[in-house]
């Protein structure tokens, strides 16, 4: 889900493999979500391998996309309009599909409360919004702004010093500390709190968005990006955490909950050790790099050699955002219909997993193009 608009002159093609492959893991890991309700192993392990690093990769390349817009024009408004106009519409286009295949009586949907698929949409109207302080304090000093920006042209500038000295770096940085402080903490007022403006998620994924900005940021001082040039170590890492997980899935499962972006109260309630029940837990602050390591990992896999599906996960990632907004009411149907309905027999559940991932390649095929991009950015 690109954040930046139609800016398709200027797009990273592996990058755009990358999110093809992201927006697929979206719509078949939504697929595949009422078959965790039926326990089955091989179906819940898959799931949740692709929630460790989906959303946390996504909303990282969401910032690393959005900075360079933001750097050059700020905060538009009426950017913010079009996603709020977006989140409207797609709450009350899953409220239908609710009605249709799950019993929903409400007409009108709570558009202050979200837990659901448009907590994207919400979060990233919330981080864009968040940047505005800086803004402001960027316009006041304008002037040493402008000098730094010179010395960096110049080559003058000396990058670690530059890059965590100035304003843009400090605040990206607090807005990190901040969120990840927030996001380890389990106190009652959150259970108050709840779904509401899908706080829970802004807190838990803010940390991957600012770090996406950073990073590019970062790249701005000249530096080889290591969605260019393969970064071994941060390879080898994600490899080894993907081959940790699958092979040790029962002893890391009570601890998947994090995944999904909740409060510190919900997490008291699985079975994991006492330390990360207290007031702090400090998986939020592993579950980072863990996550980062694992998108890596992926990103490296899925661009090291030009496949048949290349072309079609490039057109996926370029028109990610309509897939995401328009492909659920079709997992709805599919499940009220076909899931709920039709028994497959002894290989149930491995029938299943391989129809889900062809139907979510088809929704991913159908529903991603420049018409229905257009609809989804309304300004």
């Amino acid at each position: 889900m690109c954040t930046n608009g139609n800016s398709y002159n200027s797009r990273i093609e592996t990058l755009d493999i990358y999110k093809g492959l992201l927006i697929f893991l979206v719509v078949w890991g939504h697929f595949m979500m009422p078959l965790i309700d039926r326990e089955y192993p091989v179906a819940r392990r898959l799931f949740l391998l692709i929630y460790s690093f989906h959303m946390p990769a996504f909303i990282f390349l969401s910032g690393y996309f959005y900075y360079a817009s933001w750097k050059k024009r700020g905060t538009v408004f009426k950017s913010i309009c079009s996603w709020i106009v977006l989140y409207c519409a797609m709450k009350m286009l899953l409220n239908c599909s609710d009605i249709l295949f799950y019993g929903e009586k409400k007409l009108i949907p709570n558009f202050l409360h979200e837990s659901y698929a448009p907590w994207y949409i919400l979060v990233m109207i919330i981080f864009k919004l968040l940047l505005l302080p800086i803004e402001f304090i960027q316009k006041i000093n304008k002037k040493d702004t402008e000098t730094n920006n010179q010395n960096i042209m110049k080559g003058k500038a000396d990058m670690p010093k530059e890059l965590f000295s100035d304003g843009i770096s400090i605040y990206l940085i607090f807005l990190i500390v901040l969120s990840a402080g927030f996001s380890m903490l389990n106190m009652p007022w959150q259970e108050k709190v709840g779904d509401f403006l899908a706080l829970d998620r802004v807190v838990s994924f803010a940390p991957f968005f600012y770090m996406g900005m950073l990073y590019k940021k970062y790249l701005s001082y000249g530096r080889v990006s290591v969605f260019e040039k393969t970064n071994k170590p941060l390879f080898i890492t994600g490899a080894v955490l993907t081959a940790t997980f699958i092979m040790f899935f029962s002893i890391i499962g009570p601890y998947t909950r994090m995944f999904y972006g909740t409060w510190g109260y919900i997490l008291v309630y699985e079975n994991m050790a006492s330390i990360f029940k207290s007031v702090l837990n400090p998986l939020r602050a592993v579950f980072i790099p863990y996550a980062l390591c694992i998108a890596y990992f992926f990103f490296v896999l899925i661009n090291k050699k030009e496949f048949f599906l290349t072309p079609l996960l490039k057109k996926f990632g370029v028109y990610s955002l309509p897939i995401y907004v328009f492909h659920r009411p079709i997992r709805d149907a599919f499940s009220y219909y076909v899931l709920n309905k039709v028994s497959f027999g002894r290989f149930e559940e491995e029938i299943l997993i391989i129809i889900m991932a062809i139907l979510s390649f088809i929704c991913c095929y159908v529903l991603g193009n420049r018409f229905t991009d257009r609809v989804c950015r309304p300004f």
